[in-house]
């Protein structure tokens, strides 16, 4: 005899519909704080084009902290020229003093070239000892000269590191405030994304932590459905189970999808109950009406089946 498949249970889920392709924007991490307020969003819903902004970010504190990155930057090259005018002024008066020394060894060395005996005697040593001054005089003008290169040389870099680290502190400030503004990379329907901790809608005003995603760019291009199931329910189902959708919109139009993908930790969702809410995807199993809209809402349901002789 044929078994005949009876159902055991019906499992409803609700969820939405969602792009698998869609652009995602998610809260950047920003210099100076975890977490950014939301200054405007595109309205939810409209379609917008690349190009088109739809966030912008509040820059809170970076923009004084360009502004401080740019005074840090002046500051840097005022000390850096400071300090080479000082070597170079450092630098000139030792070679000014070499020059002073060699000319003097010079005139000492044929002072005590005289002959001992065409001099008195006391003449003749104060000269060699004028002699041996200066030469004494000229290594250390020599090595005057040679610690001033010296300190040229070894300050230069350090002034080029301070400098280059506050250019690119500059750099990335700029970078960041260049982060607060996000444009449309495709063509399609502004959704905004709910707070992984309530299950509430994210708005314009409120403030989230870094990776938080804030609004999605959906089109029709590879439409999917993702449910929320409650934690009670979450065994009942298993990949590949066949779910037939339906809009809330739209409930008589379905269309028959399968499971892909099933979370394995629940989440809150405080604006429907206290308990856990698993998340699973579902694939379309056929072609996707017109009326099924990235964002809107719809009903699955899951038939467990139960074979009897």
């Amino acid at each position: 005899m044929l078994s005949v498949p009876t159902w055991a249970e019906t499992i409803l889920i609700t969820g939405e519909i969602e792009d698998g392709n869609a652009q995602t924007v998610q809260m950047p991490r920003l210099p100076g704080s975890y977490s950014r307020t939301i200054a405007w969003m595109a309205p939810e819903g409209e379609e917008v084009n690349p190009g088109d902004e739809i966030i912008r970010l509040d820059p809170g504190d970076l923009e004084s902290q360009l502004e401080q990155a740019e005074v840090n930057i002046e500051s840097q090259i005022t000390a850096a020229e400071s300090q080479e005018a000082a070597h170079e002024l450092r630098i000139f008066d030792a070679i000014t003093s070499l020059i002073r020394s060699e000319s003097s060894l010079e005139n000492a060395r044929l002072d005590a070239m005289v002959p001992k005996d065409t001099v008195p005697e006391l003449t003749h040593d104060r000269n060699r000892l004028a002699l041996a001054n200066s030469i004494h005089s000229l290594e250390r003008t020599i090595r005057s000269l040679e610690e001033a290169y010296a300190a040229r040389d070894r300050d230069r870099p350090m002034a080029e590191r301070d400098l280059l680290h506050a250019q690119n502190e500059k750099e990335r400030i700029e970078n960041a405030l260049e982060h607060t503004n996000f444009y449309a990379e495709q063509t399609g329907l502004v959704i905004y994304a709910a707070n992984p901790r309530t299950g509430l809608k994210i708005f314009p005003g409120e403030s989230y932590g870094s990776g938080t995603t804030l609004l999605i760019v959906a089109s029709r291009e590879d439409l999917r459905f993702r449910f929320w199931v409650h934690e009670a329910d979450i065994r009942k189902i298993a990949l590949n189970d066949e779910v037939i959708v339906s809009p809330d919109a739209a409930g008589d139009v379905k269309v028959k999808a399968k499971v892909t993908w099933m979370s394995n930790q629940a989440a809150s969702r405080s604006d429907w109950s206290s308990a856990g809410y698993y998340e699973i995807l579902t694939e379309p199993l056929e072609p996707i009406p017109d009326v099924y809209i990235p964002g809107m809402s719809v009903l699955g349901v899951i038939k467990n089946e139960e074979v009897s002789d």
